[in-house]
Order: structure tokens, then C-alpha cells, then sequence
């Protein structure tokens, strides 16, 4: 499913200040219920809706309004709809009653304010990691999902052994202190194993991110 960059909380500096939607509001699920608005990160779905006044979006605060509005209406429908019902034409019609939102967050104006935003949060990652520009390219380009802000990096780690070491800590392979463990369990080599899966890429420098999906 496309999705589409809804907004950013700008009074938030945490991880997941970025706010995306399915970019259609038409979408009528497993044959019996209309979709929701889900706003959704690369590390959460179903978050809370921002105060207007909090928020950075190409949306008007009535635009904003009306697609909260919509969220609760189409999800009071429910469940067990049949197409051709009176509910599911009240759906159709709700979802023709809101396309003006949808058509706005689709528009150039979205798209410009989105790389705007993708300009903040790659000078928040550059700070924050000590990543350069072609380190930020390397990581957007291997991202598959639409996601284009801090949360899709989960974690910078030196090289493949510290890879290897914390995530085989992680699932309970080694623990902290245990020297046989240490000794015989091959940190760099599962590491290097690790970088085959399509969560982790490889810096020019040998640094290791993995990424949020």
C-alpha cells in the first residue's frame, strides 16, 4: 500500500515525529469493512493524533479537521458490510466527501513540504550518527518502504562484530561475562552473515545500520 506524509510533530524530538497514511480514502477491507485513517511510522502503527498546532502538514487545520472526522465516521460503519448495503454506500459516500484531503496530501505542495521535512531529518541523522551525505543516500536508497525520516535507522554499529555481539546477546546466544561463550561464539563472522538479511547495510567505512521496517 502507497502511503503518503500526513505530518511531522515538530514538538516532539523524539524518534517517531513523523506521521504517514494509506494514500487513498477508499479502501474497503477483506470484503467487509472500510479502512480507516491509520497514521503509522516505520516503527508504529495507530499512533494519536498531534494537536494542529503541534504539527508541520501541507493541511489546513478545517483540511485536518475533516480527515479526523472522516476516521471516526467511516470507522463507526463496522464490520460485516455487504457491498451494495446501506452502510456501504454510506461509506462510498464518505470516502467521495473526503478525496479533497487525499487529493491535497497527493499534490506537489505535499510533496515539496515532505522534502523539506526529508532535509531536517537527514541533518538530524548526519548529527546524530556522524553519517555524511553518502552514507544518508546509501541508507535511503537500500530503504524499501516510503518512510523517509530519523525512525528507519534503528542503529549505527562499528563494524560487523559489534553487530554480531549485540544481536547475538540480544537473542540470548551469549551473555555478558561468559568467556567460553565469548571465546567460541564468532561475533564477525555472524555479523557478516547478518548483513545478508535486507534490515542491515554497510557503510563505506564499515560501520553497520539496521534498519526499522
Amino acid at each position: 500500500m502507497k502511503r503518503v506524509f500526513l505530518f511531522k510533530d515538530v514538538s516532539d524530538d523524539g524518534r517517531d515525529c513523523c506521521a504517514y497514511i494509506a494514500n487513498e480514502p477508499m479502501r474497503f477491507e477483506c470484503g467487509h469493512y472500510f479502512g480507516s485513517v491509520n497514521l503509522e511510522g516505520s516503527c508504529y502503527s495507530g499512533s494519536d493524533w498531534k494537536p494542529y498546532c503541534d504539527i508541520k502538514t501541507v493541511l489546513t487545520e478545517a483540511e485536518y479537521r475533516a480527515l479526523k472526522k472522516f476516521s471516526k465516521e467511516i470507522s463507526k460503519l463496522g464490520y460485516g458490510i455487504t457491498v451494495g448495503d446501506e452502510r456501504y454506500e454510506k461509506g462510498v459516500q464518505l470516502c467521495k466527501d473526503i478525496q479533497y484531503v487525499y487529493d491535497r496530501l497527493n499534490s506537489e505542495d505535499n510533496e515539496k513540504l515532505f522534502e523539506e521535512i526529508q532535509k531536517e531529518e537527514v541533518e538530524w541523522l548526519m548529527e546524530e550518527y556522524s553519517l555524511d551525505e553518502e552514507d544518508i543516500e546509501a541508507i535511503f536508497n537500500e530503504y524499501a518502504l516510503e518512510y523517509r525520516d530519523r525512525s528507519i535507522v534503528g542503529c549505527v554499529f562499528k563494524d560487523t562484530a559489534e553487530l554480531g555481539y549485540e544481536e547475538a546477546w540480544e537473542l540470548g546466544y551469549i551473555k555478558n561475562g561468559d568467556t567460553i561463550a565469548e571465546k567460541y561464539f564468532d561475533t564477525d563472522r555472524f555479523g557478516e552473515d547478518l548483513l545478508e538479511e535486507s534490515h542491515y547495510i554497510q557503510l563505506e567505512d564499515g560501520r553497520v545500520v539496521s534498519l526499522n521496517y
